[in-house]
């Protein structure tokens, strides 16, 4: 049976959430990815965009959900997912240990008073915790994981199946050691979805901060041979005409290089 290969970006913002009319092209949502691949329905990061999936994206019962790590933008929309409110659903949630918290305690750290009211176990569905290991097979999807470099860790992921891959490099520093790896690691996917926070300009006083500039981010595209490029994890105070001028000018320098937004499909 052939199942249609797509990704829909639910959230392309880093650092926090924002709204406002400035804002409304790409959207105010933080990191969240949906990958329906070979049949497989699964989630990259948990992001306030995961409270915005739709019960009709995921056709089974089961969901999986693949972290890069657990800074609070990349996890607030966890406790209000809609679909975590079906008794019949399943969520298999990866996470690598971080400071020696596994990634259940990562969940539970956030999920409990006084940040929130209740833990994941007070929610209808079922959530199964496992430790994220090298590489995994999800059905007929395979995932290739390795580390990036951010503060408290990160892992960069690759999805594959159908023959086809998408590689999510989401608040990483590209250093000289690493990038010869990533390029490597994402050589040749399909979808590359890029970290790319911040403009040259901005890089000399951030550059600590675990994540990339945009022009960076179109760089490895081009490098990696990557067949499309997303840019995401925008800067909250970025506006829609700030981000539209970054990538016209990117665009210029990378043809297949876009900045994501809020809700874009992008078919494989």
């Amino acid at each position: 049976m052939e199942h249609k290969s797509t990704v829909t970006l639910l959230g392309t913002r880093g650092s926090m959430p924002c709204s406002g009319k400035e804002y409304l092209r790409y959207g105010g949502r933080t990191s969240c990815i949906l990958v329906q691949l070979a049949g497989e329905t699964l989630l990259l990061d948990g992001g306030s965009g995961m409270a915005f999936l739709k019960p009709k994206s995921v056709p089974s019962r089961r969901l999986t959900l693949l972290l890069t790590h657990a800074h609070v933008d990349h996890l607030l929309g966890l406790p209000m997912c809609p679909l975590l409110t079906e008794k019949d659903m399943i969520l298999d949630l990866y996470a690598a240990t971080r400071d020696g918290r596994s990634g259940e305690q990562q969940v539970r750290a956030l999920m409990q008073p006084p940040l929130w009211p209740v833990g994941p176990e007070a929610l209808p569905a079922a959530i199964r915790f496992h430790e994220l290991p090298a590489s995994l097979d999800i059905g007929a999807v395979h995932v290739d994981t390795m580390p990036g470099v951010h503060p408290g860790g990160v892992t960069v992921y690759r999805v594959s199946g159908a023959g086809k891959s998408v590689v999510l490099a989401t608040d990483c520093t590209f250093t000289e050691d690493l990038l010869p790896i990533l390029r490597e690691f994402a050589k040749d996917c399909d979808l590359l979805l890029c970290d790319g926070q911040y403009s040259e300009e901005e890089w000399a006083s951030r550059s600590s901060f675990g994540h990339n500039t945009w022009f960076a981010a179109a760089k490895l595209g081009q490098d990696c041979g990557a067949k499309q490029v997303r840019i995401i994890h925008h800067a909250p105070d970025r506006t829609d005409d700030e981000l539209d001028a970054a990538a016209n000018v990117v665009s210029a320098r990378c043809p297949n290089c876009r900045f994501g937004y809020d809700e874009e499909v992008i078919l494989l």
